[in-house]
């Protein structure tokens, strides 16, 4: 039986990657303070990340590889790309070598070149770091997460390793205070990384001067801190600003309409419903529409996303019920949206018909001679006597909620009806019904 490949943007994946980015992130803090503090075992937290990087081989060896905008699918495809990209490097970080070594030396090694050796062969898991922004990468395109707070996560992620490795290096040169347990001279050394990249520099820790080493590693030190430190200033209060871009556009707008309105003296009610329907679009659809998104598509993807979008509406309209495919696909295409205010006349008794409207959330009443006599809520359509019996419409139909609704064009209506014999009868048969109803109400 052959096993599928796990889809290259399943949730399976997305999993793994995550757990991959905490596996390596650990490992990067854990191994390193391990060294410098001289206490390395081969205990449980070293075999967990060595089964999790053994794992992220054989997951890889199983899963979709998506190149570009190509997807490669077959499992011989897929070894290969694996085999000449990533493979040697997993290998290296995943393979426990330090184990192996000592099973080749098991005396006491400690201070000799072996002990050296085994130190360094810690460091390989640190390879996966490499890979690690191609992780972040496909993360960014697979998880509904602003590309802006992407970034910021990104950088908080190498800032804390930087930061990390940064103090573990000035215990590793002597400059920390040796008396102190090793806890609290990593903490009093994180405390000297973090003054001197933020350029805060207290002055209560400080390198010997009598050690040009120490001297010459807070001089990287604070090279690398004037550099983060403009990283921060030139573009954290960006992303930060940019992570909810939609908001900051929305608000934008809002002034826009708020200052077009103070400018021509509209009266104050108006002002208000004005405000109310920018604040309904942004709770429905963030601020952006329908018709805004859907003119950048294509005509396929176009068709695709409104079957999606407007799933709700072919199920609750009984016109729409059982139609054919055909018919449910040209109808959709046909679909305008729009948004209607509590106390808004969707349709005014009397006027000429040049549309039928689908409502698809609030409700309706419908009005005859100032008279309600009917309440049409989410699925009713409405509108269609007047284009069936070319007259004027015949009650007014008031919005008691906010409403979303799809308008039918008439010259649209009567292409539909004369292509589809079935809908046409439908049409018909709940027009005549209506029209019973409306009669007996007012009679």
């Amino acid at each position: 039986m052959k096993v599928p490949l796990i889809s290259h943007d399943s949730r399976v994946k997305i999993g793994w990657d995550l757990l991959m980015v905490i596996a390596v992130f650990a490992s990067s803090l854990i191994i390193p303070y391990r060294m410098v503090s001289g206490h390395d075992p081969t205990d449980f937290l070293y075999w967990l990340i060595t089964i999790i990087f053994c794992m992220d081989i054989i997951l890889s060896f199983n899963t979709e590889v998506k190149t570009g905008l190509n997807v490669l699918t077959d499992r011989k495809s897929v070894a290969k790309q694996y085999l000449t990209t990533w493979f040697f490097l997993d290998l290296l970080a995943a393979l426990p070598l330090a184990p192996l070594f000592k099973l080749v030396a098991p005396y006491d090694v400690s201070g000799t070149l072996i002990y050296q050796i085994l130190m360094l062969l810690r460091l390989l898991r640190l390879l996966k770091l490499v890979k690690i922004s191609t992780t972040f990468k496909v993360l960014e395109e697979l998880i509904d997460i602003p590309p802006a707070l992407m970034r910021l996560i990104v950088f908080l992620f190498w800032f804390a390793l930087i930061a990390h490795f940064m103090s573990l290096g000035w215990i590793a040169i002597g400059a920390s205070e040796v008396e102190r347990s090793f806890g609290d001279q990593y903490i009093r050394a994180l405390y000297w990384c973090i003054t001197t990249i933020a350029t805060i520099g207290y002055g209560d820790y400080y390198p010997n001067h009598e050690s040009n080493l120490q001297i010459i590693y807070t001089i990287i030190a604070q090279i690398i801190g004037v550099g983060m430190f403009g990283y921060i200033i030139g573009n954290v209060a960006t992303l930060i600003v940019n992570i909810d871009t939609a908001r900051a556009e929305f608000r934008t707008k809002m002034e826009e309409v708020r200052n077009y309105m103070r400018i021509k003296n509209i009266p104050s009610p108006i002002q208000e419903r004005v405000k109310n329907y920018y604040n309904y679009l942004w709770a429905t659809q963030k601020g952006i529409t329908d018709v805004d998104f859907m003119m950048t598509l294509p005509k396929t993807l176009r068709l695709e996303i409104s079957l999606y979008l407007n799933r709700g509406i072919l199920e609750k309209v009984s016109l729409f019920k059982g139609a054919d495919e055909v018919f449910i696909h040209e109808v959709i295409e046909e679909l305008e949206p729009l948004v209607f205010l509590p106390g808004d006349f969707v349709i005014r008794q009397g006027e000429f018909g040049d549309c039928m409207y689908f409502l698809s959330t609030g409700s309706v009443e419908v009005i005859v001679n100032k008279k309600q006599v009917a309440i049409l809520t989410e699925g009713s359509p409405f509108g269609e006597t007047a284009l069936i019996q070319n007259e004027k419409r015949n009650a007014s139909i008031k919005a008691i909620s906010y409403c979303d609704v799809y308008r039918l064009s008439q010259h649209r209506f009567e292409k539909l009806r004369k292509k589809y014999p079935e809908f046409d009868k439908r049409v018909s048969e709940i027009s005549v019904e209506r029209q019973k109803v409306l009669e007996n109400k007012t009679s």
